[in-house]
């Protein structure tokens, strides 16, 4: 949840040990990015807060708490099914997507923005 503060974020997970750190991650605008970081002082309170807050409701938003893994660790996707399309005409809309890149497969998500100038851009999954 977005309107999580690093007060309340410290709330929630103090309550499984002594924490070291504890930081919601912020925009340069100061707007929570969504997520934050926890490091305890052992490894087993580390682990009663994962098993305890895993896909407990926060604020609106069901949270996943996991362990760590630095970049280079994580599992990356090898494929790509994101795309960004930039250009589109004034009178693009949800239906115009749909039809012209439904037909390459399923379309998971879809949105339609417009930039500060008013330019349509669109990110298809």
């Amino acid at each position: 949840d977005r309107n999580i503060d690093n007060k309340a974020f410290y709330d929630t997970f103090s309550l499984f040990g002594n924490i070291l750190s504890c930081k919601v991650a912020s925009a340069q605008d100061g707007k929570s990015r969504g997520y934050g970081f926890v490091h305890y002082e052992t490894e087993e309170a580390a682990k009663q807060a994962i098993d305890r807050v895993n896909g407990m409701l926060i604020g609106d938003k069901m949270v996943e708490v996991q362990a760590f893994l630095k970049r280079n660790d994580r599992d990356t996707a090898t494929s790509f099914t994101n795309i960004y399309c930039k250009n589109l005409p004034d009178d693009f809309d949800e239906d115009k997507l749909k039809a012209m890149f439904g037909e390459h497969g399923t379309i998971t998500s879809s949105c339609i923005l417009e930039d500060k100038v008013g330019r349509k851009f669109s990110f298809v999954n």
